[in-house]
């Protein structure tokens, strides 16, 4: 295994290898859209030579991530293990947080889960230390996995009572990471959390947990329409709970390029969240939906696979904006240095806490000042919410807080009621847009008088 001093961003390889990667990219030909197959194995083709043997470069500190949607079958499961298998075979130390109970986090990652096995319930309910539950995967040691067993399905009754019931998991993973440093075992480069699809306790949960929040979103109509409901859930849990919790990747998934309603889905996410969503799609791929079955991600099942090279192209992504280089430029770009431009903290996935601290050190804002915006997760700036009174948030208890955080039918201020979705840079209903009958556009309607 190669040495944490040894990891070089993207593989850099030896002169020679180099030069033998370059020659092999130079002799495959350019195709254009009109042999479509030939072009996608050519594209397949260069992929396999930059990806081979590439070490990704370590974060600074351990990166978490929840991975959520409370829409089901987006790949929210999918893509944490895979994502975790693609940079734990770049050589860093990965662990998944199984917070589904339905466990198939753990059967992807070849983990056994069945009734009586130490698991995520434990840790939440019954105070058992992670280091005592963890198990590394029988693909790679690097890669280490809290398992689920069907105990976790009653975890959200049960925690109703608990004190601190919104904290549970963040306070034994900060507690798991202490030991890890203890103990003189490497540190976790990444922990990736997969949610159920809701938006109770477990994701509740998850969110405090976590600074980052990574939202696959399949490439359907239907994934857009939830998409403003969690954004909105997400900022209240900022407020009330985890003020570091910021939005910080989307990944697009289930993608099939041929089709134009998934053309535009991608148009749509990128155009509102330009910053955030990452240029890799992972495409449907039969590789990805038979890897589960055999106990193993797809990066293990058939790592030469259209499926396994979107997955590792994405996780190297996602690695490189974790480089300090590049969190310094998202720094600046959030905080308004590029273009002599204002930034947008939610739109460039940088936490307020980064930017408030560039801010400060160049005098933008005096030290214990807040600024003059507040970030919205719908890409927007407005004015520091006066309704979000910050004494009476802190003298609230913590299951008051994530009641008055979870108001049922509402949505926070200045955003987006339920069954809202991006057009055209604003929140229009989808019922004013569906017609019975008719196609499920993805722009509004005509304006009255216009021909349809």
């Amino acid at each position: 295994m190669v040495g944490d001093d040894q990891r070089t961003e993207d593989s850099i390889p030896a002169f020679d290898d180099a030069a033998r990667r370059a020659a092999l990219l130079s002799s495959i030909p350019d195709f254009d859209d009109s042999t479509p197959l030939a072009a996608e194995l050519a594209h397949d083709a260069r992929r396999r030579i930059e990806l081979a043997g590439a070490r990704f470069p370590r974060p600074d500190e351990t990166r978490v991530f929840t991975v959520a949607n409370q829409k089901g079958g987006v790949g929210k499961t999918t893509t944490a293990v895979n994502l975790a298998a693609a940079l734990a075979e770049s050589g860093l130390h990965v662990l998944v947080v199984d917070n589904d109970p339905q466990g198939n986090a753990s059967t992807a990652l070849g983990i056994d889960h069945h009734a009586g096995v130490l698991s995520t319930y434990d840790a939440l309910i019954n105070d058992v230390p992670l280091s005592d539950i963890v198990q590394a995967s029988p693909a790679n040691e690097n890669l280490l996995c809290v398992p689920a067993t069907i105990d976790l399905s009653g975890a959200e009754i049960e925690l109703v009572s608990v004190v601190a019931r919104e904290n549970r998991l963040r306070l034994a993973l900060r507690a798991y990471l202490e030991h890890r440093t203890r103990e003189g075992l490497p540190r976790l480069d990444y922990v990736f959390v997969d949610c159920p699809p809701s938006l109770g306790l477990l994701t509740v949960n998850a969110f405090v947990a976590a600074e980052e929040v990574l939202i696959p979103i399949q490439c359907e109509y239907y994934a857009l329409e939830g998409l403003s409901q969690l954004l909105s859930n997400i900022d209240l849990i900022r407020a009330h709970l985890n003020q570091e919790l910021h939005v910080s990747t989307i990944l697009l998934t289930m993608n099939d390029s041929r089709t134009n309603l998934a053309r535009e889905v991608v148009g749509e996410v990128r155009e509102h969240f330009p910053e955030q969503t990452l240029r890799t799609a992972i495409p449907r791929s039969v590789r990805i939906s038979e890897a589960p079955s055999y106990g193993q991600t797809v990066i293990a099942y058939d790592p030469m696979s259209s499926g396994a090279l979107a997955y590792l192209e994405a996780a190297r992504e996602i690695a490189r904006r974790g480089s300090a280089h590049t969190r310094g430029e998202e720094l600046r770009v959030a905080t308004g240095d590029r273009d002599g431009a204002p930034g947008n903290v939610a739109q460039h996935g940088t936490s307020e806490r980064d930017v408030r601290t560039a801010s400060r050190a160049e005098g933008a804002i005096p030290a214990g000042g807040t600024g003059e915006a507040a970030p919205v997760s719908n890409g927007e700036l407005e004015p520091a919410r006066e309704g979000r009174d910050r004494a009476t948030a802190a003298t609230e208890e913590p299951s008051q807080a994530v009641s008055s955080a979870f108001p049922r039918g509402a949505a926070a201020p200045g955003e987006p009621a339920p069954g809202h979705v991006l057009t055209d840079r604003r929140w229009t209903s989808t019922s004013d847009r569906v017609s019975v009958g008719a196609p499920t556009p993805l722009h509004p309607q005509p304006e009255e008088g216009d021909h349809e």
